[in-house]
């Protein structure tokens, strides 16, 4: 018997399908499609399907987002039960994970700061750690840095939030753009 949450993923699933069927019948020619084009306007369409009530504005600028009660559910606490919201919150406002409040009031959590294991959601720490390193005292809001982990650069052909996880939050290439970033705020 499929679970609810399996129910929730096959019913988003098929509605994403038909979606990108419908777009897709406005094509000119759909056999020239291009398919890396193709991929990654699906996976726009994809991350808007999963924004959270109240952020779309927000997410289409830092990429898909959670909330807290995803988290809740999602991430474990050392002993490997699920945090509750209030333990969620104390690791956003400690700065254990990146976080920011949307224009509602709610808090969000880009995804890019998670990889996924088992099931569940696995902080990256040295993503984290170069959000830490960010000059948060200048006129740059929580979102434009957030905005910048999000946007690939080409000094690092990646997002610093790709690169800091695959290189580390300190790798020379990215203390540049981090350097280039405060000057910007300075």
């Amino acid at each position: 018997m499929a679970s609810t949450l399996d129910r929730k993923v096959a019913e988003a699933a098929e509605a994403f399908v038909e979606e990108l069927r419908a777009r897709l019948v406005h094509v000119a020619e759909p056999e020239r499609l291009d398919g890396a084009r193709l991929g990654t306007q699906a996976a726009d369409w994809a991350a808007s399907a999963l924004e959270a009530p109240g952020t779309s504005l927000l997410a289409r600028r830092i990429g898909p987002v959670y909330t807290i009660t995803d988290l809740a559910r999602w991430l474990t606490a050392p002993g490997g039960d699920p945090l509750t919201g209030e333990a969620v919150r104390k690791r956003a406002l400690k700065r254990r994970l990146v976080a920011l409040r949307a224009d509602d009031g709610h808090w969000a959590f880009p995804s890019w700061q998670f990889s996924r294991a088992a099931g569940r959601l696995v902080p990256l720490a040295e993503v984290i750690a170069l959000w830490r390193r960010l000059p948060h005292d200048g006129f740059l809001t929580d979102a434009d840095l957030a905005a910048w982990m999000h946007t690939r650069l080409g000094s690092l052909d990646d997002t610093p939030a790709g690169y800091a996880n695959r290189h580390g939050a300190d790798a020379p290439p990215l203390g540049a753009a981090v350097s280039r970033l405060g000057a910007r705020v300075a």
